[in-house]
């Protein structure tokens, strides 16, 4: 069976694990992470630590420096910054500790104020006796054994801790901290050592021989936390640095050391940045005599946190890791779970690991689908579900914003067609239950009102002729139909429209074909043969006049079983864009059924080429000019090719561009404009072209080749095995020689024997 093109994967099938077994394996991994935090914990940190030291260890090893001398060298270095940072961060406390009787006739009048606002008494001392006055009141502090004639005695100890008490509670407190520290550093010490050793054996394990889906996990994987990091880096430093430009605006003291501070703590999500505002909240207070410096202080956090965590961080941290934004917050929210405050540091490398790897093994696919910031949905599934749910604002939104970055006939064919055939589809599974085709088809012809209305048509043009288009089976067929109708009404031309009872046995015979120039069938059926045979003999038969174009829209060009011969049609169409220019073309008066009409321009320079490729009696002149060009431009190939339509749309989408050579020609052709890839191996479409791949193309410049009408018939393509630059005159002289080419085909084509 005949599938399009550009028909969409299979949207039906079942989950990739069971959903008991999913949910224990979830738990199960739940369960180890939490139990085991003491052993992951330090693991992963030494493991985003590495990643973090290993640019600098690599640039060290380029300067000649050993591994293990780079390797302790990056530590220690780190090390001595860390160190550096926390002894600044203790020595302005404490010097702010000693500061703090300075500002105290400061503190003292404002809190007398406060007191004066509050009113005479201390406000928690009057509360106090609110509440006593209250427990006498419901007799709860009646005498008890504890009475006035016999009160009790109370003694009030507070000894001291001992000397090695107090040391011994030091150390308990410091003792994790310092342990996990120390287990760390080896950690990365080691990693970074052996890093090359344990990626062969990460490799070797994980990758049951397929060594190259394990490396593009770990490339990307490195690459999104490494890329994680850097971003991470610039917003906290560009957090400290408008924090504390801030704070020296507002005049308070050591104000760029707390924009330093600000950015050291942001690495402690949520709660990090409370604690840097502390201290110049405290200096602000005790400071400045008044309020204001206070009340600046607050707005300034307040503007500079929420613009940084709501507008900014979101979108960064999702673009820059492949995380949605939701995730980023549920994923937070997961690990601080699990791991408590390391969990929150640790969330998002963690987080992107798991989306890497489920974008890669198939049965963790959902952990990308659910975490990802790819959309999940092509933009056919997306406006075919929107048909679905009757969502016809969302549709026109849809809609109108593709029809805004291309044109409505583009987004017919990329679009709507595309849902039709999961329409179409979805109607071969289960064809009773009417509801959803009728809201299929109710919303698409609520988008074409709107995309279209009849107010926006061209007045017909004067000649043009009219054309009939039909729906043929169903009335999704007749939907298509409709999309027909409404490009060829923005054309100019009068088109009438019959419903799909029309091209059955019974209407056929009563269609008035009276001053009709062209019928459009329209069928979204992937084996529509036997109808549009039989279709179009009836209309023959009746009409033998009046042209016929059969509109296949789910059937592939390359099928060899629909040919306009065979069918006994006009012309065949695959596209709306294709049917659209085919019924142009029969109305203009083109004839010759059995193939897919030419477009009226620049047909006898296109024949002229297409022989002079095959037939040897042009003396060679072809293979001496592109000699020429390729020696032009000091390249190794140079060819010209032209665009085949013999068997599908003039106007039919071009293949996707990882097919072959062919693929490169159809662009430059279809968009009738050069098309030059300096370095294939960067480039966004082409890095994993077969052809260019395995034949060592590095370069690439195509130009199309337009006869005088303006319709490109092929293409002159230059190659190279190495990247180079190609300016823009290099691109007008490539598009000169074309210019002779064709040139040379019109005037030196032999005649026909």
């Amino acid at each position: 069976m005949a599938t399009p093109d550009n028909a969409p994967l299979p949207h039906k099938g079942s989950l990739p694990l069971e959903t008991a077994a999913a949910a224990g394996f979830v738990l199960t991994l739940i369960v180890g992470l939490y139990l085991g935090q003491g052993i992951f914990v330090p693991l992963v940190l030494a493991v985003l630590l590495a990643f973090a030291l290993s640019p600098v260890v690599a640039g060290l090893r380029r300067v000649g420096l050993p591994n293990v001398v780079a390797t302790l060298v990056a530590v220690l270095g780190a090390g001595v910054v860390l160190a550096l940072v926390g002894y600044l961060v203790v020595t302005q406390l404490l010097k702010l500790a000693g500061d703090l009787p300075q500002y105290q006739s400061t503190i003292a009048a404002k809190i007398r104020s406060f007191q004066m606002t509050a009113g005479s008494e201390d406000v928690f001392e009057r509360l106090a006796q609110a509440a006593e006055r209250l427990g006498e009141q419901t007799g709860l502090s009646g005498n008890k054994p504890g009475t006035e004639g016999n009160p009790l005695p109370v003694t009030i100890a507070n000894v001291p801790p001992s000397p090695l008490a107090s040391v011994q509670g030091l150390l308990g407190s410091l003792l994790g901290p310092l342990a996990t520290g120390a287990i760390v550093t080896v950690l990365v010490i080691f990693l970074l050592l052996e890093r090359e050793d344990l990626r062969d054996r990460f490799l070797r394990l994980v990758s049951r021989g397929d060594l190259r889906t394990s490396t593009k996990v770990l490339n990307e994987s490195a690459q999104r936390v490494s890329r994680y990091l850097l971003v991470q880096f610039l917003v906290n430093a560009g957090y400290g640095v408008v924090f504390g430009a801030g704070l020296v605006l507002l005049g308070v003291p050591n104000a760029v050391l707390w924009g330093l501070f600000a950015t050291l703590f942001r690495y402690i999500p949520f709660v990090g940045t409370l604690i840097a505002v502390t201290i110049p909240l405290t200096l602000a207070f005790a400071v400045d005599p008044g309020w204001t410096m206070l009340a600046g202080v607050i707005l300034l956090y307040l503007v500079v946190e929420l613009t940084t965590t709501n507008a900014i961080e979101p979108r960064l941290y999702g673009s820059s890791t492949g995380l949605s934004a939701l995730a980023v917050l549920v994923a937070a929210i997961f690990w601080a779970t699990l791991w408590g405050p390391i969990g929150l540091l640790l969330a998002t490398p963690l987080t992107v690991c798991l989306v890497v790897i489920g974008r890669y093994v198939p049965n963790l696919a959902f952990l990308e689908i659910l975490l990802g910031s790819e959309p999940v949905l092509t933009g056919e599934q997306r406006f075919y579900q929107r048909l679905l749910a009757r969502n016809t604002e969302e549709a026109i939104d849809m809609a109108s914003s593709e029809v805004a970055e291309t044109d409505l006939p583009q987004f017919i064919d990329s679009i709507a067609l595309p849902a039709l055939r999961l329409a179409e589809a979805d109607l071969q599974l289960d064809g009773s239950d009417m509801g959803p085709r009728r809201a299929i088809v109710e919303t698409l012809s609520d988008v074409m009102d709107e995309l279209a209305p009849s107010e926006t048509m061209q007045s017909e043009l004067p000649g043009a002729g009219k054309v009939l288009v039909i729906g043929g089976r169903t009335e999704l067929d007749a939907a298509a139909a409709e999309m027909l109708g409404a490009l060829l009404k923005q054309a100019g031309v009068e088109v009438s429209q019959l419903p799909p009872m029309s091209a059955r046995r019974e209407g056929l015979g009563q269609i008035d074909l009276s001053g009709v120039n062209a019928v459009c069938l329209c069928y979204l059926g992937s084996s529509p043969k036997s109808f549009v045979r039989y279709a179009a003999r009836r209309l023959k038969g009746r009409s033998a006049e009046t042209a016929i174009l059969a509109c296949l829209f789910n059937v592939a060009s390359s099928d060899a079983d629909f040919m306009p011969a065979d069918l006994g049609v006009d012309a065949i169409a695959r596209s709306m864009k294709g049917a659209l220019a085919q019924a142009l073309t029969l109305l203009g008066g083109a004839d010759g059924a059995g193939s897919e009409a030419e477009p009226p321009s620049g047909v006898g320079q296109l024949e002229a080429l297409r022989r002079l490729q095959r037939d040897t009696r042009y003396g060679g002149w072809l293979d001496d000019f592109l000699a020429r060009v390729a020696a032009t431009f000091e390249v190794p190939l140079a060819t010209a090719s032209i665009i085949e339509r013999a068997d599908s749309s003039a106007e039919e989408p071009p293949p996707p561009a990882n097919l072959d050579a062919s693929s490169l020609y159809e662009q430059v052709g279809k968009q009738g404009s050069p098309l030059v890839i300096e370095d294939v191996a960067a480039h966004e479409h082409f890095s994993e072209n077969p052809f260019l791949l395995e034949n060592g193309i590095r370069f690439y410049a195509g130009v199309p080749l337009l006869p005088e009408s303006g319709q490109p018939v092929g293409t002159l393509s230059i190659f190279d095995v190495a990247p180079r630059q190609f300016s823009a005159a290099q691109t007008e002289s490539l598009q000169a020689l074309a210019v002779e080419l064709m040139s040379r085909v019109q005037t030196s084509a032999p005649a026909e024997r």
